[in-house]
């Protein structure tokens, strides 16, 4: 098989995360592509906003597992140069010793190649609505060669991460962005009232209707909500940005 059809195939089957309806088969989808780039090990971790202040995270992963429970222990997040560049720019970063600046990172860096990553890239992405992740893709291998093979699967790496996230972000999406109740114009005065800390009688009178007239729409707004009471109202309605 030529290069260009190898290369055909490679971006067939990573378009094929385009049909994946589970972060198990975008787990799996990245175990065979992945490996099929000729990485021993991926790590994807995306932030997703759902809505008003609340986001989610997600993580898909063939990292050993006492790597990933480490990581998580010490909080190596924090050290980790990759997460860094990945909060803070969109180029891809091919990993190299002048990532590690000091003494901490310098001992991350032998810890990981302990486990399996000793070259790699990461792959930031970033959405206008403040999605931000980041795919890492490593080998276990260090030296030229490695870091060769690494340069050489660049775009291919830079299309995976796209589509990888794109998947992750249908899920998440599809699971926690319920669409948010519809209030009334007297419904949604009402509640910037209550938001304020005003009492029944204060809000009859700011909105010129009797108290039942107020009692009646705050139990309307507590229906739509979902909610026991006036505060879990008011925090509902400033996550989903209605306040």
């Amino acid at each position: 098989m030529s290069n260009d059809l190898d290369s055909l195939q490679l971006v067939t089957d990573i378009m094929r995360l385009n049909d994946c309806k589970t972060f198990g088969q975008v787990n799996s989808a990245l175990f065979e592509i992945s490996s099929k780039l000729g990485f021993d090990a991926f790590m994807y971790g995306g932030r997703f906003h759902i809505g008003g202040t609340r986001y989610v995270e997600r993580i898909a992963s063939n990292y050993n597992a006492s790597w990933l429970e480490k990581y998580e222990t010490q909080r190596y997040a924090h050290i980790d140069p990759t997460v860094s560049h990945a909060l803070s720019s969109l180029c891809p970063l091919v990993w190299s010793d002048d990532m590690y600046k000091n003494d901490m990172q310098h001992n991350f860096k032998e810890e990981a190649r302990m486990h399996g990553l000793a070259e790699g890239m990461t792959l930031p992405v970033h959405s206008r609505n403040g999605d931000v992740a980041m795919l890492s893709l490593a080998v276990s291998r260090s030296g030229d060669e490695a870091r060769r093979h690494v340069h050489k699967m660049l775009t291919f790496g830079s299309l995976l991460a796209t589509l990888t996230h794109e998947a992750m972000r249908r899920i998440v999406k599809g699971q926690h962005m319920e669409p948010p109740p519809k209030l009334t114009k007297r419904q949604i005065e009402v509640l910037q009232w209550v938001a304020a800390g005003k009492s029944t009688w204060e809000i009859s009178k700011l909105v010129g209707i009797s108290e039942h007239g107020v009692i009646h729409h705050v139990r309307n707004i507590l229906l739509k909500f979902d909610v026991a009471s006036r505060h879990q109202a008011v925090a509902k309605a400033i996550a989903l940005g209605l306040l």
